[in-house]
């Protein structure tokens, strides 16, 4: 899945920290400074796989999230949503696609007759007077379409070929008639869901909901990116914590060989040696518990990417280096500002409040009577012949139109009509307090993290202080051991005390690094680190 990047050398800007007291010790303490992430050649976020180590992983940063990107469930599922709502805009604008009308139908009408019918049909035939007995064929072809403004229009050609007992009787063959027609028909509102905006109303809020949707799914992209770079900061520490309990186990090992050496020189008690035998319990002790750790900060990552341990045993390693400190502090007012304009989930709460507006000029309009003119218009034909019936010369001396209105109203106030409207604004005033209410949060959010980067950072120089003192002090110890100025016990004691001040300062360096995602994605900015 990742392919491994080796670490860039350990540094600690003297610039940036303003002083060099932890000079002494960046070789030793520091393994992760540098650049972070590492600036690369983007690689597959799946299929590529290096042994960066004997049964080892190398994993950086990039690729990480590049493999977090094609696995994660909760981005792939906020982009189905996405797919999904861009489904949902085709099919509101389906709605003013032309649609082709054809029918057929086939069959036979028997029904009573008037007498006066009878008198003008029968009066020449033998047939049975009071019944009038129709066969035939009936066809007909349409083209329809709803358009912006709200109107209807169909063009339709229909065509019937029938026969009736009076015809078989007055005719010596079975001759069909034809009776064919072309025209069209027009329904165009007047009132309710008249105009455009009315009607592409669907559309608009089919489109405002495709936008938020890949906004939520930029939104929860960045989520997990921020979780899983805390994951992976945390694996990282966990993997110095690791380096720093193997350190102490080696020093505690040299140390015991040198208090046996010392016991049979007869130089110092036997008790010496069971003081660094009880030290290296401990220092065992710990480094189980280091190497737990860093296997619960590996599982989690895994669990973000989507990845198996079955299907990937080997431990991942975190080879990417942790952040160089920031010698200035990000203004809180142009961060604010920043997270206003790029905040994807902020625009998302701002194209809901859209989307209520659009609904509430749909809600004022249905409460509308509805007023529709109609309007139709069309040649017919009648003939023996099907050609001739067919026949657009023979067929315009035989106009036939109509023109009227439609109108439909409640009796009374339109309660139906009135409510949607008051959900409808309800649920505006409700959109416009999320969006007031996640921009005061942001706000919050952005000054909280810009704090915690200032703290993490007086912490980090203060750990690196300590660490610088507490590595002046071994080395002095050391050398009075040397000069049997000073028990091995108070050598054991500073190794400690060196070793839990590096670690001390590696953890603020982590927090620091932590506390600059938290700000980058309260900013909105923390996926263009990853921008191929």
């Amino acid at each position: 899945m990742f392919r491994n990047s080796p670490p860039a050398p350990a540094t600690i800007s003297r610039t940036l920290l303003g002083r060099p007291v932890l000079k002494a010790v960046c070789g030793a303490a520091i393994l992760l400074c540098g650049t972070w992430p590492l600036a690369g050649k983007a690689q597959s976020p799946v299929a590529e796989l290096a042994v960066a180590a004997p049964a080892e992983l190398g994993v950086s940063l990039r690729q990480m999230v590049q493999a977090l990107r094609a696995g994660n469930r909760s981005i792939q599922s906020r982009a189905n949503e996405h797919a999904i709502a861009e489904a949902a805009v085709g099919k509101a604008r389906g709605a003013f696609q032309p649609n082709a009308n054809v029918a057929f139908s086939n069959g036979r009408q028997l029904q009573r007759t008037t007498p006066e019918e009878d008198l003008s049909r029968y009066q020449v035939s033998n047939q049975v007077a009071g019944i009038y007995d129709r066969r035939g064929q009936d066809y007909s072809v349409g083209l329809s379409k709803l358009t912006e403004t709200g109107a209807k229009v169909e063009a339709k050609a229909t065509l019937s070929d029938f026969i009736t007992n009076v015809t078989r009787a007055l005719r010596q063959n079975d001759l069909y008639d034809h009776r064919a027609f072309y025209g069209f028909t027009l329904t165009q509102p007047l009132a309710r869901d008249f105009g455009r905006d009315v009607t592409l109303a669907r559309v608009r809020v089919a489109e405002l909901d495709a936008q938020a949707a890949a906004l939520n799914s930029l939104d929860t992209e960045s989520s997990v990116v921020a979780e899983a770079c805390l994951a992976y900061l945390d694996l990282a520490f966990a993997q110095q914590r690791v380096a720093i309990a193997q350190e102490r186990i080696q020093m505690g090992q040299r140390m015991l060989a040198e208090a046996q050496a010392r016991v049979r020189q007869g130089r110092a008690p036997e008790s010496d040696t069971w003081e660094v035998e009880s030290s290296l319990s401990r220092y065992r002790s710990s480094l189980s518990e280091a190497e737990q750790q860093r296997l619960d900060r590996m599982n989690r990552l895994r669990t973000l990417v989507g990845s198996r341990v079955l299907d990937q045993p080997q431990p991942w390693r975190a080879t990417d280096p942790l952040p160089e400190m920031r010698a200035e502090l990000p203004s809180v007012l142009q961060s604010i500002e920043h997270a206003r304009e790029g905040r994807p989930d902020l625009k998302a709460k701002r194209l809901a409040l859209e989307r209520e507006e659009v609904q509430i000029g749909y809600a004022r309009n249905q409460l509308a009577p509805r007023v529709d003119l109609l309007m139709s218009a069309g040649v017919n034909g009648l003939s023996v012949d099907r050609s001739q019936s067919l026949s657009y010369q023979r067929m315009k001396d035989y106009p036939t139109w109509s023109i009227g209105l439609q109108m439909a109203f409640p009796l009374g106030e339109n309660e139906q009509g009135q409510a949607d409207l008051r959900a409808a604004l309800t649920r505006r005033d409700d959109a416009r307090q999320t969006v007031d209410m996640l921009e005061a949060s942001i706000a919050n959010d952005i000054d909280t993290s810009i704090g915690l980067i200032g703290s993490a950072l007086q912490r980090w120089q203060l750990a690196g202080e300590v660490a610088a003192r507490e590595q002046r002090l071994l080395e002095l110890d050391r050398r009075r051991m040397l000069e049997g100025r000073v028990a091995m016990r108070d050598v054991l004691v500073s190794e400690e005390r060196s070793s839990s001040a590096r670690l001390v300062m590696l953890e603020q360096q982590t927090q620091h690094a932590k506390a600059q995602v938290l700000l980058d994605a309260a900013r909105g900015t923390l996926l263009d680190r990853f921008q191929p």
